[in-house]
């Protein structure tokens, strides 16, 4: 797909001012499985890929620390409000990054998520792989996500409507086994998010 990073970062910039009230309770039974399949415990290090105006940190366990990063500076500010209200800045540090040129070390985090992203950029396999690269060994990858319909019929339509949902901010043609295998990761536990099954949330460990 020809659309950029650039062009992503200008529609997320335009998302931040009603992301939550469109997208928040959508998603939100997504985002409440997200825990336990992170199955985080105290002192851990957690990276939320994409954290958009920070949805996901409520819902953490506070006795973590947690890193966030996102290509639009409007969803982090709408994050940086959520952690005023929740009184979560002692345990959140927030980062304007690309998420295909992670400024970490390797085998910096236990855990990394990320919620409802991979199909919002332009090289989903490079942001696996970056994932991958910090996240410790043994270490869950949690994906929150889209992915193409095993249907014929209805996989057809997306991948058909991908190039036009993608203007708009996110692609419908990602095939998750695909996605996984070309990163090299295979899928430890898998649940449908809804109720047709097109949302699905994965947990990968990340190999040694």
């Amino acid at each position: 797909m020809a659309v950029g990073v650039e062009h992503v970062e200008k529609v997320y910039n335009t998302y931040s001012r009603f992301y939550d009230v469109t997208f928040g309770k959508v998603f939100e039974s997504g985002r409440e499985i997200a825990p336990y399949l992170l199955d985080l415990r105290p002192g851990m290090d957690l990276l939320e890929v994409g954290v958009g105006t920070g949805l996901s940190l409520p819902l953490l366990p506070k006795n973590i620390e947690i890193t966030g990063i996102d290509l639009s500076e409007k969803m982090l500010a709408q994050a940086e409000k959520r952690l005023e209200l929740e009184g979560l800045k002692d345990s959140v540090r927030l980062l304007k990054m690309d998420a295909t040129h992670l400024d970490f070390p390797d085998e910096r985090f236990d855990r990394v998520l990320a919620a409802y992203f991979i199909s919002c950029v332009p090289e989903p396999v490079k942001v696996v792989e970056e994932m991958k690269r910090v996240c410790k060994p043994g270490g869950y990858l949690v994906f929150l996500n889209h992915f193409r319909s095993d249907n014929p019929i209805f996989g057809g339509i997306e991948k058909v409507l991908s190039p036009l949902f993608y203007r708009v901010g996110f692609r419908t043609d990602l095939v998750v086994g695909d996605l996984m295998k070309s990163c090299g990761l295979e899928i430890e536990t898998l649940e449908h998010i809804d109720f047709l099954g097109h949302w699905k949330a994965i947990r990968c460990i990340n190999p040694d």
